[in-house]
């Protein structure tokens, strides 16, 4: 892994997940993101986005950085086309997905709905 993958992995708020703990994971945790890293360079940058994600939400959601062995098995489950992209999560059910490089307002906003007690809305398909 490089030197910025590796410092999202030991994030406090971070777990490394394979496609067989994966349930269990989101059984565990209500309100998660689930970032698909892929293999574009520009996934080296989302990953300080959602780390920064981690550090600023603090213990109010985890982050789950899916190991690229099983991201392509794992994509249509989340509705993930275009990779990197963050899930988020809430009660084990997608409800908006940011893919690419976006603004940090996009992130973080995703984030506050995401912990908002309303009733998400149906899955945002933001792969575009």
């Amino acid at each position: 892994m490089s030197g910025v993958i590796d410092a999202l992995a030991a994030h406090p708020s971070c777990d490394v997940l394979r496609k067989a703990e994966l349930d269990d994971w989101l059984a565990r945790n209500p309100r998660a993101l689930l970032f698909f890293i892929g293999d574009r360079p520009e996934g080296l940058d989302v990953t300080v986005v959602v780390r920064e994600l981690a550090t600023s939400y603090g213990g109010r959601l985890r982050v789950g950085l899916i190991d690229q062995r099983d991201e392509a098995a794992l994509m249509t489950r989340f509705g993930v086309v275009v990779m990197p992209a963050v899930v988020y999560m809430r009660d084990g059910q997608p409800t908006e997905l940011v893919a690419r490089m976006r603004d940090w307002p996009v992130f973080s906003q995703a984030a506050d709905r995401l912990l908002e007690d309303a009733v998400p809305a149906p899955l945002n398909g933001g792969n575009a």
